[in-house]
């Protein structure tokens, strides 16, 4: 009964999102079963499902008071900036789509493929490192027998997760060839992801101390072998 009650309340609140994210901009511009729109809301609930299955093995999330992100006014400032900036890049990207029209030139069928491509291979990421994580999968919390996770796709990043955001973000302004929104989602993400991997490192660090920094010295933080 509990696992199921976990499942029917992510789930739920995922369905919210997307329908935030995607469906009600798509609607307003009544583009709702535009094929376009049909991907990207299935290649959104293929990305988030991972967070279902682990709530469903696991167990549900830490509370939010224990999320580090929350204990400093940097890290609420840059919260809300993710939180509301993307919801702007969302809802501007189906905008400037479909009001300015892109034709089935040889270029916007390209800008489409590199698109599906960012979107999938962000898809792809996801599942594969946040079932590498397991239960460590969480909010910016220290667990009980908290384990620093260095095997698969994190043998190579720190933040793969991270990564398989971007590149979904990024596949969505590709593909639906929205560069205003894709300028707005680099000052987002510049904005989010920094604060938040600082303090993230920082609280691993101050866990895992030596072995951390040994971690942090032999991998990257996001692209392998660039950054």
């Amino acid at each position: 009964m509990k696992t199921a009650f976990r499942f029917g309340k992510i789930f739920l609140s995922l369905v919210v999102l997307i329908g935030l994210l995607i469906v009600l901009p798509a609607y307003l511009e009544k583009q709702l079963f535009s094929w376009k729109i049909c991907f990207l809301v299935a290649s959104y609930l293929l990305f988030f499902i991972p967070t279902v299955w682990r709530a469903t093995k696991f167990g549900g999330l830490a509370n939010r008071e224990d999320n580090r992100q929350f204990k400093s006014l940097s890290g609420r400032v840059a919260s809300l900036i993710g939180v509301v900036g993307l919801v702007a890049v969302h809802w501007s990207g189906i905008y400037e789509h479909f009001q300015f029209g892109k034709e089935n030139t040889l270029n916007n069928i390209l800008f489409s493929v590199m698109g599906i491509i960012l979107i999938l291979s962000g898809v792809i990421l996801n599942q594969v490192a946040v079932k590498t994580l397991g239960e460590f999968f969480d909010r910016l919390t220290i667990k009980d027998q908290h384990k620093l996770v260095t095997s698969g796709i994190y043998a190579q990043v720190r933040h793969p997760i991270y990564t398989s955001y971007l590149l979904l973000f990024i596949g969505f302004c590709t593909f639906l060839q929205s560069w205003l929104s894709l300028l707005a989602l680099t000052l987002v993400c510049s904005r989010w992801f920094s604060n938040r991997i600082i303090i993230e490192e920082e609280m691993l660090f101050q866990e895992f101390g030596e072995d951390y920094q040994t971690y942090t010295q032999q991998t990257k933080k996001l692209i392998p072998l660039v950054y």
